[in-house]
């Protein structure tokens, strides 16, 4: 319930305010100056994105699909995180408004969401839509925004949705994730020929579904947002009861525009971390796939991993965590 001090805490922590863009500056603009005024004067941000300054990578071919290793040890915090459910409840939650750092400011969107700077970045540019109500991380009924923020931040930027109980380090409060497109090594392999293949038309929805990329990965495609919200939506429905589940299925999301149409990758998963998460000692491997990680982007915060990582290591990774296709194809059947 909204009390008495909301409206003045907000106004505190309102950087600038975006209802649609008609006029004035564009959303990605206001990021942009929204992170260069954060870095000015929040020390947390700063910090954060000096950690990318020293951050390395290497790319990693596995035959069929490549992937890119960063080890950043600024993710050490959000990749060692305790997302089980008892750990959650005893600890304040951190994108609840008045529980934001002192010196974080946002972009207020469209009068439901607060775009703040995430301190732990993986790309130059790293932005958490957080509801400013506190709702339950679900993509459920919430695909819409996904679609909004995708069509409001343009082709040059991807929004990214990790479930609760796949990567999401705030699993009680709804949020999303926005990146500068092309990052991901997952945004050129679909534009391979032969990597995806169309399994469905759908309303004007194009249903496609991976080939050799090492996890399971669904593309649709449409022009308009209404049918492709339903398709997407059905989807979801079927994969829960094919998984027999009354609750959200295990998955990642990737939105992004792609010439006039609107694409979302979906990544059903069956497993948030592998097993080599869970080892002692020299043989934990420590790698927590969130939808970054699914888009072929691996942050290791430690030094050994991002060493010793190799096609094997990633391969068993994927194939551990990712859902496996012989659901996902009858998923797809059964919506034909």
């Amino acid at each position: 319930m909204e009390s008495a001090d909301t409206p003045v805490l907000m106004n505190q922590k309102t950087h600038a305010v975006f209802e649609g863009g008609e006029h004035g500056k564009s959303l990605a603009e206001l990021c942009r100056e929204l992170l260069s005024d954060q870095k000015k004067t929040w020390p947390a941000c700063r910090q954060g994105y000096e950690f990318l300054r020293s951050m390395v990578v290497r790319d990693i071919s596995c035959s069929e699909f490549s992937v890119r290793v960063q080890h950043n040890s600024g993710r050490m915090k959000s990749t060692l995180a305790d997302v089980r459910k008892e750990a959650v409840n005893d600890r304040p939650c951190f994108l609840c408004l008045d529980h934001l750092p002192e010196k974080q400011k946002g972009i207020r969107y469209r009068n439901e969401y607060l775009i703040l700077c995430n301190p732990m970045p993986v790309f130059p540019f790293h932005f958490t839509v957080s509801c400013l109500d506190h709702h339950p991380q679900t993509v459920r009924g919430k695909i819409d925004t996904l679609l909004q923020l995708a069509a409001d931040f343009g082709s040059d930027w991807t929004v990214l949705y990790n479930g609760p109980r796949c990567g999401a380090s705030a699993p009680d409060h709804l949020h999303f994730q926005v990146v500068p497109a092309g990052h991901m090594p997952v945004e050129k392999d679909i534009h391979g020929k032969d990597r995806f293949s169309l399994a469905a038309r759908l309303d004007g929805v194009l249903l496609h579904s991976a080939k050799n990329l090492g996890r399971e990965i669904v593309a649709l495609e449409a022009d308009n947002t209404i049918a492709l919200t339903r398709v997407f939506d059905d989807f979801l429905k079927v994969l829960a009861e094919a998984l027999l589940l009354d609750k959200e299925p295990m998955i990642n999301v990737a939105a992004f525009c792609a010439g006039h149409n609107l694409r979302l990758l979906v990544f059903p998963r069956r497993k948030h971390r592998p097993e080599a998460f869970f080892r002692k000692g020299d043989d934990r491997v420590t790698v927590s796939p969130a939808v970054i990680e699914m888009g072929g982007v691996l942050v290791t915060p430690f030094q050994r991993d991002f060493e010793r990582l190799n096609e094997e290591v990633v391969k068993d990774i994927y194939r551990e965590v990712s859902l496996e296709g012989e659901i996902v194809q009858k998923v797809i059947d059964r919506l034909v």
